[in-house]
């Protein structure tokens, strides 16, 4: 898959601590795990197909806080599963966080990677 960010994430050590939901249309969906983030932007895997250029929410609530973004899925891809090569069993989403919400962008950065 071609690189199309435009800035530096960091992939998480361990996955957070914390339970993080991405909100589409209503519908709540865990997130299994996070595959990178930044300021801009976070990569996750979810169970569910999500269209590119969705409008998403992303909650997470740890013990050290609550934080909430948003944005827009700016690509998306299915995850083949490892038991059965033609059973999906997760996608991978890329979703650009607003950037007029940059303090919230911030708080959320600061929460998933502490």
């Amino acid at each position: 898959m071609k690189e199309m960010r435009r800035t530096e994430r960091v992939v998480p050590a361990q996955q957070p601590s914390g339970k993080l939901v991405l909100s589409v249309k209503g519908q709540k969906f865990d997130v299994k795990s996070v595959r990178d983030v930044s300021p801009f932007g976070i990569g996750v895997c979810i169970e569910h197909h999500v269209v590119k250029d969705e409008e998403v929410r992303l909650n997470y609530q740890t013990e050290a806080g609550n934080g909430q973004v948003y944005g827009v899925v700016a690509w998306h891809a299915p995850m083949k599963s490892d038991d059965d090569s033609s059973a999906v069993s997760l996608f991978r989403i890329g979703i650009c966080l607003k950037p007029e919400n940059v303090e919230s962008n911030l708080n959320f950065y600061r929460l998933m990677v502490e």
